[in-house]
């Protein structure tokens, strides 16, 4: 292509963006630093520092006007380290080919998982702020802690919250998760101390046409409690909102993502 460029001359063609600069650093769950961890094509230096260098590509400018828009960006770059759960950082822009030389991206904090890492659930919750999404028979609650989306910066962990938004947002995600009528439920909770009483918040918003009636949106608040047993089972009284009343086995856990499966 870029042998083609300067027979063509320089004026032929026109600058993409294949890659941004990235840059980043690499810590457990401690917030320890990993040294020597592969990310992309390099490797984090003794302060779990990473930058990857800015990639480019010429392409055809005659193309390019006929396609009336900036070529879409897709970055991959895998994150590896023995010891350590599989990651990766993936960038998509959908004009994001587009930028001009220079282009930055600072990924900030990534928390790389050990291996078998392990939770204790009871230390997890206490005293912490949750979001919770249920689907239509009450027997999956997915949790995500306050703080889930400056934390979550790759690939395993985004799947999660793609998976709680379906639960609790059918006017964005297009599910139909919701009760008919119903188009966003957002249920706020604070947990306190282990066997305390749980602080509930619940909005459900409704379909809203011109010609009408509407519903107005209707808030529950109500408080329940909440016991763990083994660390790997959960008691949730839920007060009001009875559906959510029950025995519970922890199907998933990470360092801000929770999920429940009903006992029968």
């Amino acid at each position: 292509m870029l042998l083609s460029c300067i027979l063509l001359g320089a004026q032929s063609c026109i600058s993409r963006l294949r890659r941004p600069e990235i840059t980043g650093v690499i810590v457990d769950y401690d917030r320890n630093p990993i040294a020597n961890c592969k990310v992309g094509e390099t490797l984090t230096d003794q302060n779990g520092k990473f930058k990857l260098a800015e990639q480019r590509y010429n392409a055809f400018f005659l193309t390019e006007i006929f396609a009336m828009e900036a070529p879409p960006l897709m970055v991959f770059e895998p994150v590896e380290k023995e010891g350590f759960e599989k990651d990766a950082i993936s960038i998509f822009h959908k004009w994001g080919g587009g930028h001009r030389k220079g282009a930055k991206t600072n990924i900030d904090t990534i928390f790389l998982r050990k291996t078998n890492q392990t939770f204790n659930i009871a230390t997890l919750l206490k005293d912490s702020d949750w979001k919770i999404g249920f689907n239509k028979s009450a027997d999956t609650i997915f949790l995500v802690k306050n703080g889930f989306q400056e934390w979550c910066k790759t690939d395993r962990c985004s799947p999660f919250y793609s998976e709680y938004e379906g639960l609790v947002d059918n006017a964005y995600t297009g599910a139909k998760n919701l009760p008919k009528g119903m188009i966003r439920r957002s249920i706020d909770v604070r947990f306190e101390a282990e066997k305390s009483p749980v602080k509930i918040n619940m909005i459900c918003e409704y379909i809203s046409t011109f010609d009408g009636p509407n519903r107005p949106p209707d808030t529950t608040n109500t408080r329940g409690s909440y016991q763990i047993l083994n660390n790997s089972e959960m008691i949730l009284d839920a007060g009001k909102i009875e559906q959510l009343t029950g025995k519970y086995y922890v199907s998933d856990v990470d360092l801000y993502q929770l999920k429940l499966t009903k006992a029968n």
